[in-house]
């Protein structure tokens, strides 16, 4: 890495389905390519180890010492890069009916637990006529934890897919100061996303005056269950300044500080926020 003050960063869009080896094997092989490209941060989207049916999500969960968990973290160590482990389901001590968290996780550049976010927004989903198109509660605990962390240097926030939805859930992750980056990464639907999925994350960029760095998942998973993909960076002006597009890939850019600080003293938002009427 040669400055803190610009940081080269990689969003990952890889096609996850219910065969966990073969997708594990997808996104290490995206992330080594972003490793070639020169990413200093490689960034995974949401469940990119198993996108298959709740009621096998136990058995393709692990806890947090597993060896999916071990195996990112000596990839971080061995490249040297921080990696944005996207979500994996993740299995909870004690007794949960089955249900899992969707977890991310943050290894530094020596292979260390940076950060740990279990998504606090599950995404249900109904038909017209009333039947369930999505229910991530029939699989999935909701988190409890607002969670940011520094990581070279930067303040960082961490969301996930649905998470993107709720302003006010922002709001609480920058009340304790503005952040750098919002890491977000996602399995936004086809059927919303080309609506969406863009206008979203450069609303919160924009709000928060701040990059947002979003990977997603695309493609087809199963019959009925299909991802948008086009994961980005957003600088805090709103511009997307790295693509994935529609298909699967690495896209980077280089996100710079001096940026911020240029986008936050042309537009002073930030500081004439009035959190005495609205606590955020």
């Amino acid at each position: 890495m040669a400055s803190s003050q610009n940081i080269r960063a990689c969003v990952v869009s890889t096609t996850a389905t219910a065969d966990k080896t073969s997708n594990i094997q997808q996104a290490f092989d995206l992330a080594d390519e972003a490793v070639q490209a020169g990413a200093d941060w490689v960034s995974l989207p949401e469940m990119f180890s198993f996108h298959g049916s709740y009621d096998s999500l136990w058995a393709n969960a692990e806890f947090q010492d597993g060896p999916l968990n071990q195996r990112l973290a000596e990839f971080a160590r061995k490249n040297r890069v921080v990696l944005f482990a996207g979500s994996v389901a993740e299995r909870p001590e004690g007794s949960t009916n089955g249900k899992v968290y969707n977890t991310q996780y943050v290894f530094g550049r020596g292979g260390e637990l940076i950060a740990k976010y279990r998504k606090t927004h599950l995404f249900n989903l109904m038909d017209a006529g009333g039947q369930k198109l999505y229910c991530e509660s029939d699989g999935y605990l909701p988190g409890a934890q607002i969670v940011t962390c520094v990581v070279d240097g930067w303040r960082v926030g961490l969301a996930t897919c649905y998470d993107l939805r709720f302003p006010a859930f922002f709001g609480k992750l920058t009340s304790q100061g503005p952040l750098d980056a919002l890491m977000i990464p996602a399995a936004f639907t086809f059927q919303t996303g080309a609506y969406h999925w863009e206008l979203l994350l450069r609303a919160r960029a924009v709000e928060n005056l701040c990059y947002v760095i979003a990977a997603n998942q695309v493609g087809q998973h199963s019959p009925g269950k299909q991802s948008y993909g086009h994961g980005m960076v957003v600088d805090p002006w709103g511009s997307v300044v790295a693509n994935t597009g529609g298909t699967k890939g690495i896209a980077i850019a280089q996100v710079k500080k001096s940026q911020i600080n240029h986008c936050r003293s042309l537009l002073p938002a930030l500081d004439n926020r009035r959190s005495d009427l609205y606590g955020v």
